[in-house]
């Protein structure tokens, strides 16, 4: 039976080609989206999900409080994990570890640059990390210890069998001997740690007095709790562990967990956020709705032949057909559809996967050898099949003998009503998507082309170590030299976040509810000029005022005016109980996020603890400056490779994930477009169809063209033009919403809108009229003689 079903399918397909193509190409492309959607969505959602008890791994955070605002930090207390574990039961293993920090590692003639981080023996325990070479309970035990990943390993030795090994490795001025005491496998994709090594922390700590302070904040603190322990009780417990052992702390302590952190774990003003789940939400949902459209489509187009169809219909019921066989037919030609676009979504993925890896930054792959993946795979298929047939299967099975005997089959007023809301679906979808798009893009060329504050477009960031740290100032006159460097600092500063700051600021009429986070910047001479910062009074540090580096300071406007609304005309304040003078402000400038407010800043003269050199050059003949740049370091600093950045680069990387949303949202509403505009064009046939008596009789009478287009494209413009009032009053709300994530934005434009409502119709418009044209050029005899 299910053989016939399939024969009589494929005589169908060869009968009506072109319907047959417009269903496999929509469907294909509604899977193929799907498919890529849900590789993506699959990939976010198992981040960090490779974890052995994951359920039990846990990071302390912060609440700090300063005046009204909440601020929340993973950096917690250098001294936090260890007194953890010596004074809670409930924790198993805990661990501190650094920031990722990039050292150069030398072995024999090899010299070569590996990110990674300091950390507690017990990172090991916490994660379980697989192991390639050596014994995980021995690693990190001594200060000489090294462990690698594989990745690692291969990149400085060649191969993984390296336990036992020496190598040298240096950062800024320093260089120590390590013995390589294990080898991790590489980490999967899907984990938010990344490191290529770790050293031990208890190095780090004896290098760094500042960590045993339970008012300094730096590393990360993760534990594992034991089994049976409660989370939430235990979160609530440690809430006042760090003011109980330092009574001036305005910190809360909080317990959240590693397998929510990646896609919850964002918090304003103290109370989580939705962070990034919002975006998968938002991205599965596009992705179901595509595969919708793509049905309705189907939909649209099958009952728009169902004239052409009604006669098989009547027969198959006149010699016996039910209508369970007519149902089940239908439906086996809908499968195979689907069966077909799904080995070709297939094959588009598998073409489209490295391009669709560089916009989303993953490393995502179809697995091709998993069995999950193949049940998922066929029951997407076996769903859009039954979903795309069901409604023709049942609107064509339903066909009475008689009225197709008698020459005609009339659609009822509420399929003609289904099909229009099916199409009006559909370009509300559309219209949401452009809307919305529009509005990122325009967010996001504002946050890329505003005023920063400082020329971002000038600066050249070099990482400053060796030679190039010792002898700064032979390297600085060196580089002065070219006619078209204009000035050359240094500082401990990135532009790219917050890298050190303190509330430990006092000023004369200090208001209690007016604490704030200030952010320390320490710089050498020429910074503010070379930077591009802007004076707005007083003067920059200069070398004829000696006291500058152990007395003055140079604030930025907001940081001005929080000391000067509690006392008029403040000219010194106290920072970690030293008496300093203001020698100067600077306007505000941007070295967050624009969803984020200016944050008040302080610059010290600090030379000595720097270690980002800074060039304004002349961008004119930007090749020939950095060729010049790195024979300069190369000569002075032979040891290390030259690491540079362009500032306008970093700044970018700001927004990478705004700018990925962009793009994915501009990429799918256009397939959306061109996904609804196939079930358009089914609308119109079948609308062509029904009236083929009218327009002959109206081109015998006479009839132009354009009053036969008149006739087939006026509800469908009123359609879609009511889809676009729908679509943009809910993307309206939807965008506000985004936006207010934003403290720097633009506003919503009336201009948006038009634009929308312009593309959609054009492309609308372009489809009907294709399909009137070809209504309004047939024979009119043909056309009342098949009446």
């Amino acid at each position: 039976m299910f053989k016939n079903y399939f024969k009589i399918a494929l005589r169908g397909f060869a009968k009506h080609k072109l319907t047959f193509f417009i269903n496999l190409f929509g469907l294909s492309l509604g899977l193929w989206a799907a498919i890529l959607i849900g590789l993506w969505v699959n990939s976010e959602l198992n981040v960090n999900r490779e974890f052995k008890d994951l359920d039990q791994i846990y990071r302390v955070m912060e609440h700090q409080t300063y005046g009204v605002d909440v601020f929340t930090t993973n950096s917690t207390p250098g001294v936090l994990a260890e007194s953890m574990k010596e004074t809670l039961s409930e924790v198993e293993f805990a661990s501190t570890y650094t920031w990722s920090q990039t050292q150069l590692f030398i072995q024999k003639d090899k010299r070569i640059k590996l990110t990674g981080i300091y950390a507690m023996p017990d990172l090991l325990q916490i994660y379980q990390f697989d192991v390639a070479q050596g014994d995980l309970d021995r690693m990190l035990t001594a200060n000489n210890h090294v462990v690698l990943t594989e990745k690692g390993a291969i990149s400085l030795f060649g191969k993984t069998d390296v336990v036992g090994e020496d190598v040298e490795i240096r950062q800024g001025t320093d260089s120590k001997n390590f013995i390589v005491q294990g080898v991790l496998k590489d980490l999967k994709e899907s984990s938010s740690l990344k490191f290529d090594y770790i050293l031990p922390y208890a190095l780090f700590f004896q290098e760094n007095e500042w960590l045993s302070d339970w008012g300094n904040n730096g590393p990360s603190t993760i534990i594992k709790l034991r089994e049976g322990t409660d989370p939430e009780a235990f979160s609530a417990s440690i809430e006042n562990y760090i003011s109980e052992r330092n009574e001036d702390s305005n910190v809360r302590l909080f317990a959240y967990p590693l397998a929510d952190l990646y896609l919850y774990g964002q918090w304003k003003d103290g109370e989580l956020i939705e962070g990034r789940i919002k975006n998968v939400k938002l991205f599965a949902m596009i992705g179901l709705f595509v595969l919708i459209i793509a049905c309705i489509n189907f939909m649209n187009l099958s009952t728009a032949k169902s004239q052409k169809r009604a006669k098989e219909v009547g027969v198959r019921k006149v010699a016996g057909a039910d209508k369970k066989s007519l149902v089940m037919q239908f439906m086996s030609e809908s499968i195979l559809i689907s069966f077909f676009s799904g080995f070709i979504a297939v094959l588009l993925v598998e073409i489209s996967l490295p391009i669709f890896n560089e916009l989303t930054g993953k490393e995502m792959f179809v697995p091709y050898g998993s069995g999950i993946f193949w049940m998922e795979l066929l029951s997407i298929i076996l769903f859009t099949g039954l979903v795309a047939g069901s409604y023709p299967a049942l609107y064509l099975s339903a066909t009475k003998v008689v009225s197709v005997f008698r020459s005609y089959t009339k659609s009822g007023k509420g399929v003609v009503m289904a099909r229009k809301g099916l199409v009006l679906f559909q370009f509300i979808l559309a219209t949401i998507l452009i809307v919305s798009t529009l509005v990122v893009y325009q967010q996001i060329s504002f946050a890329m082309n505003q005023d920063l504050g400082y020329s971002k477009d000038q600066l050249i960031q070099v990482t400053l170590e060796g030679k190039l740290l010792e002898s700064f100032d032979v390297f600085k006159a060196e580089l002065e030299k070219n006619e078209n460097i204009e000035s050359v600092s240094r500082s401990s500063f990135g532009f790219m976040g917050r890298n050190s700051n303190t509330g430990g600021v006092e000023w004369e009429g200090k208001d209690p509810e007016n604490a704030a986070l200030f952010e320390i910047i320490r710089i050498d001479y020429d910074f503010i000029k070379t930077s591009g910062l802007q004076l707005v009074r007083g003067r920059d540090f200069d070398h004829q005022h000696g006291s500058d580096s152990v007395s003055g300071a140079i604030l930025n406007q907001t940081a001005l005016e929080l000391m000067e609304q509690d006392h008029e005309g403040n000219e010194f304040f106290r920072l970690w109980d030293e008496e300093r003078a203001i020698t100067g402000v600077v306007k505000d400038f941007h070295f967050e996020s624009f969803r984020k407010d200016v944050a008040p800043a302080i610059f010290l003269l600090d030379p000595k603890n720097t270690w980002q050199g800074y060039i304004k050059v002349n961008t004119s003949k930007i090749q020939e400056t950095v060729a010049y740049l790195e024979t300069v370091a190369k000569n002075l600093n032979p040891e290390f490779p030259f690491d540079y950045s362009f500032m306008d680069e970093n700044y970018a990387r700001l927004y990478q994930e705004d700018v990925r949303l962009r793009d994915l949202a501009q990429y799918f509403s256009i397939l959306t477009i061109l996904i609804s505009c196939l079930g358009l064009l089914g609308l119109s046939a079948h609308v062509a169809e029904q009236k083929t008596k009218e327009i002959g009789i109206r081109k015998v009478l006479g009839a132009s063209t354009i009053s036969i287009l008149q006739v087939i494209n006026k509800e469908f413009i009123l359609i879609v033009s009511l889809s676009i009032l729908i679509g943009s009053g809910i993307a309206f709300w939807v965008m506000k919403d985004w936006l207010a994530g934003y403290q720097y934005k633009i506003s919503f434009e009336w201009w948006f809108i038009p634009v929308a409502a312009a593309t959609i119709l054009g492309v609308a418009f372009l489809t009907v009229t294709l399909q009137s044209l070809k209504a309004a050029h047939s024979n009119p005899v043909q056309a009342i003689k098949s009446e």
